[in-house]
């Protein structure tokens, strides 16, 4: 086992699996049904206009409705906006999508496939776009042209974070953009540049700065300052229990952070300090006692989410295939305080 990694095997979950009853949830709160129980892609915000992006369509709020104002042959797999666009990464090519029309239009990538499987789609800092095509990698779109910029054919995923840095995920590691220069981590990695494993599933911003890094055999966060070094990466084998795939994750104030998982939300509660110590544990196999993760009931009625965004109210939007249900603080507050405590000396990492 490295021992540049301080390992845990993985985050519990505390008492018994059964979340509490959210009968006393029952109240009105906003809620949006979703037709065509679609899998959700993405949750966009441009102006004062909100869309949901899906498999094969796309929604924009308009009152107490998401109205479908798309819907397209190919899947869609990652959606970014612009000021007047939306652009969708199919499995057969980048298509913008006109927020006045919703007119779609097809735009080439260099290479020998015009419309390739295209696995990112996101904006950096300066609003530059940014395509990942699995097979003929990463591209940036500069003065009217795409020029590529990671020769890297595995493309799983792509984001920008907060201190402009431009992040790409391969099959063969991890990838980051800072300035002109690209930095490799892989298991191989030297001058404390090493993860894990080297197949990066997907990669998770949260609205706290952080970047969560979803590999096939591990999960490990940069924290937003980067203080502890990259030597120190917070990494878990798996959250709740060996298999269970991460979907977002959001930081809620005054609770902990949120996460959507195949077994439901989970919240990891917050300590005095700011720094991920949960994740961390002994540079050896041993299993050391540390806070558990608590699972979180969906709303009354509500399906379990695969989309978790906090909007600049601190409201949480929770996006599953049949609605989008909104919580304000408070009432995430409320239902978080129905938890049941954690067991006395059954709390391991």
């Amino acid at each position: 086992m490295p021992t540049l990694f301080r390992w845990s095997f993985g985050l519990l979950l505390c008492g018994s699996l059964l979340a509490p009853n959210p009968s006393s949830w029952a109240g009105p709160r906003p809620r949006y049904a979703l037709d065509g129980h679609e899998r959700p892609v993405a949750l966009l915000r441009t102006g004062k206009a909100t869309y949901l992006v899906t498999q094969r369509s796309v929604f924009r709020l308009e009152g107490k409705q998401l109205v479908r104002k798309y819907r397209g042959s190919a899947p869609i797999q990652c959606a970014a906006a612009a000021d007047t666009v939306l652009w969708l990464g199919t499995h057969q090519g980048l298509l913008g999508l006109n927020t006045r029309t919703f007119g779609a239009h097809p735009l080439a990538l260099p290479g020998p496939e015009a419309a390739p499987n295209i696995t990112a789609v996101f904006r950096d800092l300066r609003g530059a776009l940014w395509v990942g095509a699995n097979g003929y990698g990463a591209f940036r779109w500069a003065n009217g042209a795409f020029a590529p910029e990671l020769g890297v054919a595995s493309i799983n995923g792509g984001v920008a974070t907060t201190d402009s840095s431009v992040w790409v995920a391969t099959s063969v590691g991890l990838n980051r953009k800072r300035g002109a220069e690209w930095i490799r981590y892989n298991e191989e990695g030297v001058g404390n540049r090493e993860i894990p494993d080297n197949i990066v599933e997907k990669l998770l911003p949260d609205n706290a700065g952080n970047l969560w890094v979803v590999m096939s055999d591990a999960i490990c966060v940069f924290e937003a300052g980067g203080t502890r070094g990259e030597a120190e990466l917070p990494t878990v084998r798996f959250l709740g229990r060996p298999g269970n795939e991460l979907y977002g994750v959001a930081s809620v104030r005054g609770e902990g952070r949120l996460f959507a998982t195949g077994m439901g939300l989970l919240l990891l509660p917050n300590e005095p300090a700011d720094r991920l110590t949960s994740f961390d544990a002994p540079a050896t196999d041993k299993v050391a006692p540390a806070r558990l993760l608590r699972p979180v009931p969906a709303p009354a009625g509500a399906a379990n989410p695969v989309l978790l965004q906090v909007d600049d109210h601190q409201r949480l939007w929770l996006v599953s295939e049949a609605e989008v249900v909104v919580l304000t603080t408070k009432e995430f507050h409320r239902l978080a305080a129905g938890l049941a405590k954690p067991a006395g000396g059954t709390a391991k990492l």
